[in-house]
């Protein structure tokens, strides 16, 4: 039977677990793990295969180990790898015995074969081995040796009781960790190449990961090359082409964006940024990536460009000004309150330029204004607005006629950021012995720096850049307790200026010693410094608000312990009478 969901979305990443039955066996997706993926403009198939098992009374049973290999669907493995077991049978191994290799999916015999002394015996993988008239309802134990590259997707020991008829034992193997295809959404093939961009945990360029190129329509291997990313992370695939990514830990962050080509519109994923924060996982996911052809007549497009050459990745969240502006006579008139459009998957945001002519647009990202007048002359300009943003393209002018494409560069180099910290007490005291973690994310799992308090100022991390991040004491100096919670710093350049702005727990941090903590930055020329000072006060805690410091907190108390007081004092009264 198949269950067909209607409705679900381009662009909607999916998970899907079989849940355990009697007397069947899930093999794929190997027993106990589920299919992932995410849904194209045409859709997703996803296929489940069990093995049924009866139970049957009688003294003796067919043991059958069988080695599958776990790739995505629709892609051939053609390895010859060879893979070693030992087996064991009431608690001693089954040595010098009997067994038929089969092909697992055709039954076919491929030969006949001995345990040696170990009870250790060979498949590779689609292969079974079928051990004949072993006795039923007694021990077994089959463990699977490491083999390089591999991963096994559950447990490399199994063990239970032999039950009739068969007694089924499955083992899967993974050596791709996952793969990112592309397409055009109308199937298409043509010889320009896509780049993209694969980040680790940290969000840097993920440099000389291994990967191998697969034909997604015949699911074969297109050569017997394998391939790097380079020393930006960056790697390239034609239109039905999966990069299959090798020797990646599961568990492992990774991010993987494509780099926006004029001329196109991603349809898949739904946003520029492509895939962020995926798991490898048990099984390999395929990230579809879908272009489709702008085919529309009459449109100027403008496209941002990012050229990086560092590991840093750009901010997500930057945004380029440009002009617009119409030729008239020999001047330039800047065009106001032009629609124009951005699209994302299937969907598309419309906005208006203002009335200088100003538009915006991220990186990786494409206006499209399909409303100006025909055969005349437009330019557009890119206006400087970040120092870590150079600009490479000279303004750009052309007739409307059909079509206009400009694209525009910038090259990224971060401003590298250091961050200096001192721990003091409100007598301005240095206090020593105070531990800190820097985290770049909120839930505290990436640590990214730590730092013990020195008599002088220390420093906490260098070539930092702008972005958010939670800084938690670990270890209060002795006499003082420890700061409840984490601090979250936001790290901010002014647009236009480039100049710091940092934020504590969402409040601007003032440059006042009456703050919990007191923030300065200095501009030092290629680099920018913040300095920052943690105050705390012995033997009781203070919660860090991001700017109340402790008067308020320290007046509280003072006025709830006079209130107790009067409140005691009229009871002696009363009981006195």
């Amino acid at each position: 039977y198949t269950a067909k969901f209607e409705y679900v979305g381009n662009g909607v990443s999916y998970e899907i677990l079989e849940l355990p039955q009697e007397n069947f066996q899930q093999i794929s997706p190997a027993a106990g793990t589920s299919a992932i993926g995410t849904i194209k403009p045409d859709g997703a198939r996803v296929e489940f295969v069990n093995l049924y098992m009866p139970y049957v009374e009688q003294k003796t049973t067919d043991l059958i180990v069988t080695k599958h290999i776990s790739f995505p669907q629709g892609y051939v493995y053609d390895g010859e790898d060879s893979f070693h077991f030992t087996l064991k049978l009431e608690g001693k191994a089954y040595a010098d015995e009997a067994y038929t290799i089969k092909d697992s999916d055709t039954g076919e015999e491929v030969k006949e074969a001995r345990t040696d002394e170990n009870g250790r015996f060979t498949l590779k993988g689609g292969q079974s081995a079928v051990f004949k008239e072993v006795k039923a309802d007694v021990d077994y134990e089959v463990v699977e040796e490491n083999a390089e590259g591999w991963r096994v997707l559950g447990d490399v020991k199994q063990s239970g009781a032999t039950q009739a008829p068969v007694t089924a034992v499955q083992y899967t193997n993974a050596i791709a960790s996952f793969g990112v295809n592309k397409t055009m959404s109308d199937k298409s093939t043509s010889e320009e190449t896509f780049t993209f961009l694969l980040m680790d945990h940290m969000k840097k360029a993920w440099s000389n990961a291994k990967y191998v190129l697969y034909d997604s329509v015949s699911g074969k291997r297109v050569d017997d090359v394998t391939y790097t990313t380079d020393e930006n992370g960056h790697f390239t695939l034609k239109a039905n082409e999966t990069a299959m990514f090798l020797g990646i830990a599961p568990g492992t962050l990774y991010d993987v964006q494509e780099i926006v080509k004029p001329g196109y519109i991603q349809k898949t994923p739904v946003s520029n940024e492509g895939y962020e924060n995926k798991v490898v996982g048990d099984n390999v996911e395929i990230l579809p990536f879908v272009n489709e052809k702008m085919k529309e007549e009459g449109i100027l497009s403008v496209t941002k460009l990012i050229e990086n050459k560092t590991d840093e990745i750009p901010m997500d969240d930057i945004k380029f000004t440009f002009v617009l502006s119409r030729k008239n006579g020999d001047v330039y008139e800047a065009v106001k309150n032009a629609n124009y459009v951005i699209a994302l998957g299937d969907s598309e945001s419309t906005y208006k330029t203002n009335e200088a002519g100003e538009f915006q647009i991220k990186g990786n990202q494409t206006a499209l204004f399909r409303e100006l007048k025909q055969k005349e002359t437009y330019k557009v300009e890119e206006k400087q607005t970040n120092v870590e943003y150079k600009i490479l393209t000279n303004p750009q002018e052309e007739q409307l006629d059909k079509k206009i494409q400009f694209s525009f560069t910038n090259a990224y180099t971060p401003k590298e950021i250091a961050v200096y910290l001192k721990k003091i007490n409100r007598d301005k005291e240095t206090l020593e012995g105070a531990e800190f973690t820097l985290y770049s994310d909120a839930e505290m799992k990436n640590a990214i720096a730590s730092y013990t308090s020195e008599k002088a100022e220390g420093l906490l991390i260098e070539k930092l850049r702008a972005g958010t991040y939670y800084l938690k004491e670990t270890k209060s100096p002795k006499g003082y307790r420890l700061l409840e919670g984490a601090i979250k710093i936001e790290i901010i350049r002014e647009e236009g200026t480039g100049k710091l702005l940092v934020k504590v727990n969402g409040k601007t941090a003032e440059q006042s010693e009456d703050e919990q903590i007191y923030v300065i930055t200095k501009d030092v020329g290629e680099s920018d410094e913040v300095h920052m000072i943690v105050y705390n006060d012995k033997n009781f805690w203070i919660p860090i608000t991001g700017g109340t410091g402790i008067a308020v907190f320290i007046g509280i108390a003072i006025i709830g312990c006079v209130g107790v007081l009067l409140v005691l004092k009229k009871r002696m009264r009363k009981t006195h009478i």
